[in-house]
């Protein structure tokens, strides 16, 4: 089989559902999961959580109808962000969608279009300070999205909210970005919570609790242990407790269960180290360039060591597409495999097509191989971007 390729493992993906879903009910029975479709946008995958009746989490008009496109209703959407589009906002809205409020402008639209029920939610400015250093960044600016509460734009927004839709069915939304996916994070997260709903005694429909876990990675932070500590504060509240918990976890689904498989083109010794040129590339698995190494595996296995530095490198013409180096490791040759573990989050959907074209995409269950993804071609790159040259 040709490299590069993902392969999608379906047994590991159907665990960490789950593992998920079972980790937030044993906790807290009204609860629902929801798939981040930024994280991985694959129609298949979105065919397949919607299989396991995951309901999508989209961040803008486009998600909104590729979640349809993929078998999702509209009641069946969360939509996020602070960008939606008048016409699809109010679509969300009037089509039962759930629709977490983030900008002044989607406040206005309310405004000029009252109705009678929708379910809606408040996307709260957590303060980072109420965080350690080490789990959040944007300590100094703060995080970007959301409705501050002290400076009294969360009450802002409660107010237009109930003032506009006779029966909100009213939310929080209260999604933080986390470097480290500490517990402690989702603790902070939930305890906010609690404090919004005591201090202007909100009686919610859902708290939506955001996404950011850990999921299918050994040692690491199991769902099970995330929702005992945020239900451990959620308890806490005066108010009532029979609201609807959401979590929308994206690569904690999608990300520990593909694999991108490629091979050495050529291996060139130079005075400093060995450079070993692939098929694949940083671009494949890591578009933001900020990975400093990822869990791996070579075809065949070989058991010489060289004690050369080996510094593997991609595709592209770039100097610094290096995806790692492996020091006194086994020697590898023209023709072996480097097979990328646990890369499925933000990687064959994010990556554009840049001197290469997107690559195949396999799905392995107990059926064996099936291709859900043709490597794009020329004349698919070129017509999709001269549609309106020369009047084609």
């Amino acid at each position: 089989m040709n490299t590069p390729f993902f392969l999608i493992r379906k047994d590991l993906l159907t665990e960490n559902v789950r593992c998920f879903r079972k980790g937030m009910s044993d906790c807290w029975h009204n609860s629902r999961l929801a798939y981040s479709v930024k994280t991985n946008s694959l129609p298949w995958v979105l065919r397949y959580m919607k299989s396991q009746g995951l309901l999508a989490e989209v961040v803008s008009d486009e998600e909104y109808e590729l979640a349809l496109k993929c078998g999702f209703a509209d009641s069946e959407i969360i939509f996020n962000g602070p960008i939606k589009t008048e016409p699809w906002f109010l679509r969300a809205l009037r089509m039962d969608a759930w629709v977490n409020i983030d900008s002044e402008r989607e406040l206005q639209w309310l405004e000029q279009s009252p109705m009678s029920r929708a379910k809606v939610g408040i996307r709260v400015n957590v303060p980072t300070e109420l965080f350690l250093k080490d789990d959040i960044g944007y300590q100094e600016d703060g995080f970007r999205f959301g409705f501050d509460v002290e400076s009294g734009a969360f009450e802002h927004a409660l107010h237009v909210i109930c003032s506009a839709i006779d029966n909100p069915e009213l939310g929080l939304h209260l999604h933080c970005n986390s470097m480290t996916r500490n517990p402690e994070v989702y603790k902070t997260i939930a305890a906010y919570a609690v404090s919004l709903m005591d201090r202007f005694s909100l009686r919610i429909s859902f708290l939506d609790i955001g996404g950011g876990f850990f999921g299918g990675v050994p040692g690491k932070t199991k769902p099970a242990e995330y929702f005992s500590v945020i239900v451990e504060q959620l308890r806490q509240a005066n108010t009532r407790s029979d609201y609807q918990l959401i979590a929308e976890p994206g690569s904690a689904l999608i990300g520990s269960t593909v694999e991108l498989h490629t091979s050495v083109l050529d291996i060139k010794d130079i005075e400093k180290s060995r450079i070993v040129t692939t098929d694949g590339s940083r671009i494949c698995i890591d578009p933001l360039w900020s990975k400093k190494g990822y869990t791996y595996r070579t075809q065949p296995i070989r058991t010489e060591k060289t004690e050369r530095r080996q510094v593997i490198c991609g595709y592209t013409c770039m100097d610094h597409d290096r995806l790692m180096v492996i020091e006194n490791g086994p020697a590898l040759h023209v023709g072996d495999q480097i097979i990328y573990e646990r890369v499925g989050a933000y990687s064959m959907t994010f990556g554009g097509p840049f001197i290469r074209n997107y690559p195949d995409v396999f799905v392995l269950d107990e059926n064996g191989m099936e291709k859900i993804r043709d490597r794009f071609s020329v004349d698919t790159y070129y017509k999709l971007h001269t549609c309106f040259l020369d009047g084609e």
